[in-house]
């Protein structure tokens, strides 16, 4: 992959994700920034995009296992360790969330859940336990249950949010004028752009769309329906 000097030069500023109140670029801007990047960063880009950042409607009437599969495969395309490594957090947070989620909706099969990330199978082994044996070495899970306790998807949206722009940013601190570089920023400002253009109604409403996806919550509603207590 290349460096990309003249066009991380070009990127402004981002401010802190708590103080961000208006982007200082626009997506058209910054889409034709993008056009600096080689054909093969570009392709890059749009898969950890759509990792990071799912259009929902692309996975409508699939199943919980089947939609794993789709990101691992995804997954499986991305070139650079780091990034990856970033994809990986992200998606064990979420991971986090649907167990907890899944759990409080009744289900009692844990091969029943799925996600992904190195957390699975301790989740599965440990299904009934308050914490899932995680406690001590996934301080994130602590905080996660104290949120879903405010019964505030928003609250947990935002701190998910906080914990991926912390990682990108010390990713994009670390790899200067690299591909990595411009991806972080790239996926920064997307979690910039949600939190200032989506007021509450809109955030709740696709926190509760992107949850469900996760945990395909219909399959699960079928399932404990047939007497499964995903």
């Amino acid at each position: 992959m290349s460096d990309y000097y003249t066009l991380l030069t070009a990127l402004p500023w981002l401010a802190d994700l708590e103080q961000s109140k208006q982007l200082p670029i626009s997506r058209i801007a910054l889409d034709r920034r993008l056009t600096m990047l080689a054909d093969d960063d570009k392709e890059q880009l749009s898969i950890i995009e759509s990792l990071y950042h799912p259009d929902w409607s692309h996975f409508d009437g699939q199943v919980d296992k089947d939609l794993i599969a789709v990101w691992k495969r995804k997954m499986s395309e991305v070139q650079s360790p780091v990034l990856l490594e970033l994809i990986n957090i992200h998606m064990e947070l979420r991971t986090l969330v649907a167990a907890l989620r899944s759990r409080a909706s009744g289900v009692e099969n844990p091969e029943l859940f799925y996600g992904i990330g190195r957390w699975v199978v301790r989740i599965r082994k440990h299904w009934f336990e308050p914490g899932f044996g995680l406690e001590g070495i996934c301080p994130e899970l602590i905080a996660l249950q104290r949120l879903m306790k405010k019964e505030n998807p928003i609250l947990l949206e935002q701190y998910i949010n906080q914990q991926l722009w912390n990682g990108l940013c010390q990713a994009e601190r670390k790899y200067h004028f690299s591909f990595e570089a411009v991806a972080c920023y790239v996926l920064r400002w997307s979690i910039a752009e949600r939190r200032i253009q989506h007021d509450g109604r809109v955030a709740l409403e696709q926190f509760t769309v992107s949850t469900k996806r996760l945990l395909q919550q219909s399959n699960l509603d079928s399932q404990l329906l047939q007497g499964c207590s995903e």
